[in-house]
């Protein structure tokens, strides 16, 4: 069974954190020399389970010994690549260099050998919808069941927002149609992602009609669902309908912070009542309501 040699590496965190202590075992297996290929992948696979904000950190270091991996003739399976891949997409999306760094990956994987699942086809889809590649992204998700691999809610999920992301509502719509036909429950992200391409074109008919759908097939709507469609009805003026779904919302016990106050106190002052706007801003401050702490960019999760 082939080993690893050992080579000078270092993970050090000020702060351990699970991820850290996984590549550090990783680094005492390479220096006496224990690390099998088996067990490579089960650090891998522990690595791809840990809690975000704990291996966000680590992925340079583990792209590290990926490459050790491959260096000492250690084939990484599909899993292996699959973590790091995932990796990149959910703490560098922002950046061009992470980008090329998936696509890279993606294609040494083919180089490799390495079968791909549908985990694979799904970071690759959602790699080239948001570069804006969204006929590569069709092709790649129309070849997946040639491949063995059949889309799951997730794949659905990319194209959905990739299509109402461009603006085309009729292939987004054909492709509902399929995800339908081939029996695959809509999830709520496939929900929100349908109600805010309506919204956001102001078909806010059509956006009603799904959020009753998805009302009728049990799934409830969080704040994200909320704040589209009461954010489209403040920019349309219509105000009645807005406190409809605000009310609606604070009765379901969905949790509601300043922006979904803020959107309708701003809808009013458009609309010239201020009496109102007044009224929802004292309440806002009433319940101790505070801004959300901003977040970075990152990827969409499609479950």
């Amino acid at each position: 069974m082939p080993r690893f040699r050992p080579r000078s590496l270092s993970f050090y965190d000020p702060v351990p954190s699970p991820a850290y202590q996984l590549l550090n075992e990783f680094k005492d297996r390479l220096g006496s020399e224990t690390l099998s290929p088996e067990l490579a992948h089960q650090l891998f696979g522990k690595l791809l389970r840990q809690p975000v904000k704990c291996k966000a950190r680590a992925m340079d270091k583990a792209e590290g010994v990926l490459r050790q991996m491959v260096d000492n003739g250690v084939r990484p399976d599909t899993v292996t690549y699959n973590s790091i891949i995932d990796g990149h997409l959910i703490h560098g999306y922002s950046t061009l260099g992470q980008l090329e760094e998936v696509a890279r990956l993606l294609e040494e994987m083919r180089t490799q050998g390495t079968i791909e699942n549908v985990v694979t086809c799904n970071s690759f889809m959602d790699y080239l919808c948001k570069t804006g590649r969204i006929k590569e992204a069709a092709e790649l998700f129309y070849s997946m069941a040639e491949k063995g691999h059949k889309p799951d809610v997730v794949s659905y999920a990319i194209m959905l927002n990739g299509y109402a992301t461009e603006g085309s509502l009729v292939d987004m719509n054909d492709l509902r149609d399929q995800m339908v036909r081939d029996g695959v429950v809509p999830s709520l992200i496939v929900y929100t992602i349908l109600i805010g391409a309506y919204a956001k074109c102001g078909k806010m008919d059509a956006a009603m009609l799904v959020f009753e759908d998805m009302l009728k097939h049990g799934v409830n709507p969080d704040q994200v669902t909320y704040l589209i469609v009461i954010a489209a009805f403040c920019r349309m003026g219509r105000m009645d309908d807005a406190m409809d779904k605000f009310s609606e919302m604070i009765d379901m016990g969905v949790p509601h912070d300043t922006y979904v106050y803020e959107c309708m106190i701003k809808g009013y002052f458009r609309q010239g009542d201020l009496v109102k706007a007044n009224e929802l801003f004292t309440e806002m401050k009433n319940k101790g309501i505070r801004r959300r702490p901003q977040k970075g960019s990152g990827r969409t999760h499609y479950v």
